[in-house]
């Protein structure tokens, strides 16, 4: 053996074992952690006290009702949305189809807490629409919006998109032959909609409303915002249960929302799995947009697809428009009479308000690459060697998709809320790095999915060439693969620095004085009734929405975003 293969070899080992340690300590050791503390307490097994005392508190009782009730209507409201813009943009001919696109596709770039926000700041108690409503209706409450109404409008207009990813693509995929055959039988348009395009889409609708449920039950920040003082969901009672140190209790009432979630996945999986026999024809002809011939049906159908377009429309422009407003006008006009930079300079230059923002974003650097540095050992150890070992680690970098993030940051904290030996005796817990490190955690299975398809997607005889002329492994790591893989590696550390930027659940569990998120900030300004921070709050919602913007454009012109192309288009 020549020293550079002594070399590889010591290196390859030394890494494996710091991956083994990490997968240990970060991954496997929280959930473990929160299974011991929903189960034991001072080492007696208390599962049945436990049960008994979530089942006698009021306020976790109100809270799974919320959440059961909630969800519920999410799936109905969202669906019959979902499917509405699928039919206006896939199968009927609408004027303006390009700006129902761009508007039907705003949730990508405006969810979770911005979006929470942002409907807040619009609708809320000080909201250019409620100010402008109750100059018309003036017996109009303050806080109308505020409650549940407000999170199931939310939910409804904000969980769109996959449907307008998925089921447009299962759409694309139905035969229109099938569909011509039915019209010349004299099937109404009603007709073809209901016995022939529906089915044909079944399995990939089920599949989308399975995963609308998921997210609609770990729901945490459109409760936390709008519901108010009387709403709460079961993501923010586990909060309140761990800020209350009764870690049994949180980690429990979590890992029963994990069981539920894993079940949902399992069948979202298992309708996927189908659609991708029976969503359509093998050689199927491209569907071709039918004009309504009726004047009523073609008005109604335009009215409500153009009602869509207004609803997602309007709050993102009034949040960026004041933005640029005075914060003496947030809160009293409907549209600011001037516009300004001083709050985007504020931002910038104000120690106070720029520190939120600083902490996210190094925060997230740091996740990202310390995630990327792992994903890129861990993918060609998986591919390249097949044993029990490395199947178990990719079954393991999965998990985070999986559990729900409240039971993951449950599991960090009781893992490290006492000295760790696997962390040299340190407590995490209240420190600086337990947040960047669930931000890692949760960033890797993103990572590893597309990493693992950019490695198994590379020609093997590159790699065979550079062998036979001697290059080390090293070396055709380093100049022949990293290359090849190179624009995927920026477009998936694009996006997980963009969705940790918003990342509210583990923010709200993990982080501290020391390094207070963008998130925590967002949320805080948005209770907030002070006009300065709700200006500072506007312009962190426009940043993340930029940046959410570009990553978009960066995957259409690597290519990942791309759907199939018809005729129609």
């Amino acid at each position: 053996m020549n020293r550079a293969a002594a070399v590889e070899r010591v290196v390859y080992w030394i890494g494996l074992a710091a991956l083994i340690w990490i997968v240990v300590t970060f991954l496997i050791l929280p959930l473990v952690a929160s299974l011991h503390a929903a189960f034991f307490r001072d080492g007696s097994l208390v599962v049945g006290q436990t049960l008994s005392e979530l089942s006698r508190s009021r306020r976790v009782r109100a809270a799974l009702w919320n959440t059961v009730w909630m969800t519920s209507a999410t799936m109905v409201t969202v669906t019959i949305v979902g499917i509405f813009q699928v039919v206006v943009l896939e199968y009927f001919h609408l004027r303006g189809r390009a700006l129902l696109k761009i508007a039907y596709a705003t949730p990508l770039v405006f969810g979770s807490v911005v979006a929470a926000a942002g409907y807040n700041f619009t609708y809320g108690p000080g909201g250019a629409v409620t100010h402008l409503v109750k100059a018309i209706v003036s017996s109009l409450p303050q806080d109308w919006f505020i409650g549940w109404f407000g999170v199931l409008f939310t939910h409804t207009f904000l969980m769109t998109n996959f449907y307008y990813l998925f089921l447009r693509a299962a759409m694309r995929r139905v035969d229109y032959a099938t569909i011509e055959a039915a019209r010349s039988m004299g099937a109404s348009e009603y007709t073809i909609l209901w016995r022939v395009v529906l089915p044909a889409i079944m399995p990939t609708l089920l599949a989308v409303t399975l995963l609308t449920l998921y997210t609609a039950i770990s729901s945490f920040a459109a409760p936390q915002v709008l519901g108010g003082r009387d709403f709460h969901m079961l993501s923010q009672m586990v909060l309140t249960l761990n800020s209350l140190r009764r870690p049994d209790m949180a980690a429990l009432l979590a890992l029963m929302m994990g069981l539920c979630l894993m079940a949902l996945i399992l069948l979202s999986q298992y309708y996927e799995a189908r659609g991708s026999y029976v969503g359509g024809a093998k050689a199927t002809a491209p569907i071709q947009l039918r004009k309504i011939c009726s004047p009523i049906g073609n008005t109604v159908l335009h009215f409500f697809a153009y009602l869509l377009v207004a609803i997602y429309a309007v709050p993102i422009a009034l949040v960026v428009l004041f933005s640029f407003a005075p914060a003496a006008s947030i809160g009293i006009e409907v549209i600011p009479s001037s516009l300004t930079l001083k709050n985007y300079a504020r931002v910038f230059t104000e120690g106070t308000a720029f520190l939120p923002f600083f902490n996210s974003i190094v925060m997230s650097l740091v996740a990202v690459s310390a995630a990327l540095v792992v994903t890129l050992f861990a993918v060609p150890v998986i591919l390249g060697r097949r044993s029990w070992l490395t199947r178990l680690l990719d079954i393991t970098f999965f998990l985070p998709w999986v559990v729900p993030s409240v039971l993951l940051a449950v599991g960090l904290i009781v893992s490290f809320d006492t000295p760790n030996p696997l962390v040299g005796n340190a407590v995490l817990l209240g420190g600086y790095w337990l947040l960047p490190i669930g931000y890692a955690i949760v960033a890797l299975p993103l990572m590893v999915r597309f990493l693992r398809a950019a490695f198994i997607g590379i020609d093997p005889a590159f790699n065979e060439a550079a062998r036979s002329m001697g290059a080390t492994g090293l070396y055709r790591y380093r100049r022949i693969i990293l290359p090849i893989v190179a624009p995927t590696v920026i477009l998936v550390a694009g996006m997980a620095f963009n969705d940790l930027l918003s990342e509210y659940p583990l923010s709200a569990f993990l982080y501290n004085v020391n390094n207070k998120p963008l998130p925590i900030a967002i949320v805080d300004s948005s209770l907030s009734v002070d006009p300065e921070q709700a200006a500072l709050n506007l312009v962190y919602v426009t940043l993340i929405m930029a940046f959410s913007l570009a990553i978009i454009l960066l995957a259409e012109r690597i290519g990942l975003g791309k759907g199939p192309e018809t005729t129609t288009l």
